[in-house]
């Protein structure tokens, strides 16, 4: 069973630390589909290295996710880009064996890494499914530092469109 986010929060990715020209950089992006990971592409047959944002970018638009390949630990994202930054949605979706933080109303350092932070978060919807639980967890606040992240020359992992069902119930 495969598992989608279908309920959307405000997520506020900010490139704070990005040098201004990483920042100009990833705003001038031609419109396609991007990968950005923490470590070099690898070059063997993995789908990224570390933990990567994947996105594709139409104007100002970027629709993707961050997280780690094949972890199933991801975080929806969709939004504008504006001076340096990503300013848009996002959605955590957490399930048995994939759990997610405890709801906390201030600030939450996301477990697996020092690059996400959120901020304000509340749970909107519960399931029970057959092996337990699944949430979806909004935050209203979020920040990702992407700085000395890597451009891969070619996206590796699944496009966002399979795992960010945005317009479903």
């Amino acid at each position: 069973m495969v598992l989608v986010p279908s309920i959307i929060s405000t997520l506020t990715i900010v490139l704070s630390s990005a040098t201004p020209s990483q920042a100009s950089a990833l705003e001038k992006l031609s419109n396609g589909d991007y990968q950005f990971c923490s470590q070099i592409d690898p070059n063997d047959g993995r789908d990224g290295a570390g933990v990567c944002f994947n996105f594709v970018k139409q104007g100002d638009r970027v629709d993707g996710y961050y997280g780690y390949p094949h972890s199933g630990t991801f975080v929806c994202v969709r939004g504008r880009m504006e001076q340096g930054q990503i300013a848009g949605n996002g959605l955590l979706l957490s399930w048995p064996g994939h759990p997610g933080p405890s709801i906390v109303p201030s600030q939450y350092k996301w477990q697996l890494d020092s690059h996400l932070t959120l901020r304000n978060g509340y749970l909107v919807r519960s399931i029970k499914e057959e092996h337990g639980r699944v949430e979806w967890i909004q935050f209203d606040e979020a920040v990702l530092n992407i700085d000395g992240f890597h451009q891969y020359s070619t996206v590796k992992m699944r496009p966002p469109s399979q795992l960010c069902k945005w317009d479903e119930p």
